[in-house]
């Protein structure tokens, strides 16, 4: 069990000086202004004494850490990311403001595992552990046991900070991806993930009855974790609205603007302004659909000069340049299948035709069973799940190279190639020993190991995990637009940084 000092220090590297040091009023701490507030503006978080006052938004707001110390051991859930305001309804009934659209700035990503039952999560706790390092990766920062499950906190090294840029916020659609993809990882891996609760809403607040792992070291870059959701995405299946496993289309069977989504899509007239799907995505999407399919530049403006002139509330003619131009970049290669559904569903609700996958969307690859080649992530998962699996809560495991090409199938060459991927990735170290096996480490390793022995600040966890986090700036993290809708489309050309396909003849 942690101690109260550690607890408190938990929720402070959350909400990342998020909040006022001393209650505005009445401050029992700050006497007579002794200690004066800096001018940077503050938030507030809601916190709630129980799941019943939860579901019922029955909570209390808060502005400071004074306030938050005074009040949290009898609170059990808490908004971990920090709203730009909040308040009450009338008679102080419930909280208002915690919306997704009022956060000042998103500070973690929190991942909710729940059973059926508290005997199946104590059976199953091992297993939770073993899943939840995001691609041997991105390691929690730490771990709530709830009644029947765990809260899993993937805390930021700087806080992603809101801005509404043309009535959209693309740093929260960014974060919204993230968020999805780590949750996925993790629920490929374990049973109980909760993928359909709010990305940044409510969830258990660290307490010394439910905080079973914290490191502060821990910490999450986003740079980093948006490069791997990226790289993540291109291995995702693409799917239709049915479940039906979608086949990208080669360059020379079809163009976006001939399929029959582009069509229905250009005749609508009803698309409003607004937030999320609205005007702006609607054309963005068909000047990116005419760029995949080669039409010129000049004229795609035409087109979409007529499309929003029919509109009953047109967008002003420089923001429908402004589409063209940045669908004209480069940075893309065609309209987002995600994006095409959902304009569908919002705007040609009737629509009756497929939506085929053109360029710009992944391919869904066979079954690696009816393959005769692996591609080299395959491989490279291959090998970290069996190390991880042989390792088990040990922090290394003596395991020769002779071994796994034995348990995995897989030629010397091979083997040799993903092995050195997985160690310029930091995914995987080796120490040799001689004409001993060598000893190999994973970061699950080293994460199951530490919460075994409780031993979090040992000098392997520390010394060797903190070199897997990059130096970043102390400014805080606000990415471009530009790299954050390209995030949003999920393009299909992101691969990963390392490594190209290893071939394995399955005969």
């Amino acid at each position: 069990m942690y101690d109260l000092k550690t607890v408190q220090a938990a929720q402070k590297l959350v909400l990342h000086d998020s909040l006022h040091t001393y209650k505005v009023k009445n401050s029992r701490s700050n006497i007579a202004g002794q200690v004066m507030e800096t001018p940077t503006k503050k938030g507030a978080i809601a916190l709630f004494c129980s799941k019943d006052s939860m579901q019922k938004a029955h909570g209390v707001v808060v502005t400071s850490f004074e306030a938050l110390d005074a009040i949290a051991d009898r609170m059990t859930h808490w908004t971990p990311n920090t709203f730009n305001w909040l308040g009450y309804t009338q008679n102080r009934a419930s909280v208002r403001g915690h919306r997704e659209n009022n956060l000042a700035q998103i500070n973690s990503l929190v991942v909710d595992i729940d059973f059926a039952h508290a005997q199946e999560r104590y059976a199953r706790e091992q297993e939770v552990l073993g899943a939840v390092t995001v691609a041997d990766l991105f390691i929690p920062t730490m771990i709530l046991r709830t009644a029947k499950g765990f809260h899993i906190y993937y805390v930021f090294d700087q806080p992603m900070f809101l801005r509404k840029t043309r009535g959209q916020f693309p740093v929260l659609k960014a974060a919204q991806k993230m968020s999805s993809f780590v949750r996925q990882w993790v629920q490929e891996r374990v049973v109980g993930v909760d993928v359909g609760c709010n990305n940044f809403g409510i969830f258990r607040i660290p307490r010394q009855d439910n905080l079973i792992f914290f490191d502060a070291n821990m910490l999450i870059q986003v740079s980093a974790l948006m490069k791997w959701s990226q790289y993540y995405a291109a291995q995702v299946p693409v799917t239709d609205q049915t479940g039906d496993k979608v086949i990208s289309l080669s360059p020379d069977e079809g163009r976006q603007v001939d399929q029959a989504w582009f069509k229905a899509l250009l005749k609508v007239t009803t698309v409003k302004s607004g937030h999320g799907l609205a005007r702006h995505n609607t054309v963005m999407t068909l000047a990116l659909a005419m760029y995949q399919s080669k039409v010129s530049q000049q004229r795609a403006r035409d087109v979409l000069d007529v499309f929003n002139s029919n509109l009953h509330e047109p967008l002003v003619d420089r923001e429908v340049v402004q589409c063209v131009r940045d669908a004209y970049s480069g940075d893309y290669r065609g309209a987002a299948l995600s994006y095409v559904q959902g304009l569908l569903d919002q705007w040609v609700p009737n629509f009756s035709g497929k939506v085929v996958a053109g360029i710009g969307w992944h391919k869904f690859a066979k079954p690696r069973a009816e393959r005769q080649y692996s591609h080299a992530h395959e491989w490279r998962n291959d090998v970290l799940a069996l190390i991880n699996r042989m390792g088990g809560s040990a922090a290394s495991i003596a395991m020769s190279t002779r071994q796994i090409q034995a348990e995995l199938g897989i030629s010397p060459a091979s083997l040799n190639r993903v092995m050195k991927q997985l160690q310029a990735t930091s995914q995987l170290k080796r120490v040799q020993r001689g004409n001993q096996p060598t000893l190999l480490t994973t970061v699950t390793m080293l994460f199951k190991s530490a919460m075994v022995s409780r031993q979090a600040q040992s000098q392997a966890w520390t010394g060797y995990l903190t070199t897997l986090m990059p130096t970043v700036s102390t400014s805080g993290y606000e990415p471009t637009v530009g790299t954050l809708t390209e995030m949003q489309a999920v393009s299909g050309d992101s691969a990963p940084p390392w490594g190209m396909e290893t071939r394995r003849r399955t005969g």
